[in-house]
C-alpha cells in the first residue's frame, strides 16, 4: 500500500512540473515577443518597402502633378519626398480610402526622384521606396505659336515670342522653305496648300504663295489646272497633268478660252464652272489667202512653160 500510494504522488509531481514548463515557457515567448516588438518600435524600423508611388514622369515648372500610392491598411500614414529637399507630412489613411494622393509642383528644370515611406500603426517606418523619376523640362513649344522650340532655332526664329516663327503660308504647321541653320527640316512642298507642288506653279508660271491663282479642271480624262500667272484676275495658262505640258489660255469677260493641244486655237471654253467644247469654224481668211496663192503660183508657171503669152505689139512708120 505504500509502494502504491508513492507511485502515485510522484505521478502527480511529475504533472505538476510538466505544468510548470509549459506556463514558464509561455510567459517566456510572451516576454520575448513583447520585448522584440518593443525595441521594433522603439528602433522606428520595418522591413517592408513600399512600392513606388504612380504619377506624371514629364512635366513644366510651376505645374501641379498629382501622385499616387495604393494601399488598404486603415491607420497607416504615408509620406512623400519629393526629391527637391521636400517632402510632405505624414497622411493618414482612415476607413473610406484605399490610396493616398499628394500634388506637388517644381521651380527649376531637372530631373526629380519622388520616394514613399510608409508608417504602421504600431509607429513602425519602412525604408524609403525604389524612386519614380520625373523630368521637369521646357514644353517643346514655349511660346505656343504651333512650331517646336528646335524647329524655330533651325529657322532663326524667337521660340519666345509668338509673333516671330518661320514662314508658313499655309499655316499648316510646315514652314515654307528647308532650314538654313541644321538643315534638319525640310519645307512645304506645297506652301499655299492648293493641291499644285510648288516646282510645278515654277514651271506654269504661277505663284506658289497665292492659293487663289489656280483653278482645277477635270475633261476628256484628263486633269488640267488653269492659272492666273500674272495674278489680275484671268486665266491666261493652261496646264495638262497627263503630258506636263503648258499652253495657252485667254480670257474675255467672264469666259476662258483654252488651248488644250498647243496649235494656238481654242478648243475650249470655260465659264462659270462649264465647259464647251468650241465648233469646228472655216478660217476664210486663210482660205482666201491660200488661193490666191495657188492661182499666182499656177499662173507663174503657165508663162514658164510658155503656154501663156503677153502680147506686145511694134509699130513700124515707113517714110
Amino acid at each position: 500500500m505504500k509502494k502504491a500510494g508513492n507511485l502515485k504522488k510522484n505521478k502527480k509531481s511529475a504533472c505538476l512540473k510538466f505544468i510548470n514548463v509549459l506556463v514558464g515557457f509561455t510567459l517566456l515567448s510572451s516576454f520575448i515577443f513583447i520585448c522584440f516588438n518593443t525595441v521594433v518600435v522603439i528602433a522606428g524600423m520595418s522591413t517592408y518597402t513600399p512600392a513606388s508611388p504612380t504619377g506624371n514622369t514629364s512635366t513644366d515648372i510651376n505645374v501641379e502633378n498629382e501622385y499616387t500610392i495604393f494601399t488598404s491598411e486603415v491607420g497607416s500614414s504615408w509620406m512623400f519626398d519629393w526629391g527637391d529637399r521636400g517632402h510632405s507630412d505624414w497622411i493618414q489613411v482612415d476607413a473610406s480610402g484605399n490610396s493616398v494622393s499628394q500634388s506637388h509642383s517644381w521651380v527649376s528644370y531637372g530631373e526629380y526622384e519622388i520616394k514613399i515611406k510608409h508608417r504602421s500603426a504600431y509607429m513602425t517606418e519602412s525604408a524609403w521606396s525604389s524612386p519614380l523619376t520625373v523630368k521637369v523640362s521646357p514644353p517643346a513649344d514655349l511660346d505656343r505659336d504651333g512650331y517646336s522650340n528646335d524647329m524655330e532655332k533651325a529657322y532663326g526664329t524667337d521660340p519666345n515670342d509668338p509673333t516671330d516663327h518661320p514662314t508658313d503660308t499655309d499655316k499648316d504647321g510646315k514652314p515654307d522653305e528647308d532650314s538654313l541653320i541644321d538643315r534638319n527640316y525640310i519645307g512645304d512642298t506645297d506652301d499655299d496648300n492648293d493641291g499644285v507642288s510648288d516646282i510645278i506653279e515654277e514651271k506654269i508660271g504661277s505663284n506658289p504663295k497665292n492659293f487663289d491663282d489656280i483653278t482645277f479642271l477635270v475633261f476628256d480624262g484628263t486633269t488640267y489646272c488653269l492659272a492666273d500667272t500674272n495674278e489680275d484676275g484671268k486665266i491666261d495658262s493652261l496646264y495638262n497633268f497627263n503630258t506636263e505640258q503648258k499652253t495657252g489660255a485667254s480670257t474675255k469677260g467672264d469666259t476662258a478660252y483654252l488651248d488644250t493641244n498647243g496649235d494656238g486655237t481654242w478648243e475650249y471654253t470655260y465659264s462659270h464652272g462649264v465647259i464647251k467644247k468650241q465648233p469646228f469654224e472655216i478660217p476664210w481668211l486663210y482660205v482666201i489667202l491660200g488661193v490666191i496663192l495657188i492661182v499666182v503660183l499656177v499662173l507663174f508657171i503657165l508663162f514658164k512653160k510658155g503656154v501663156l503669152f503677153l502680147y506686145h505689139e511694134e509699130y513700124v512708120i515707113e517714110e
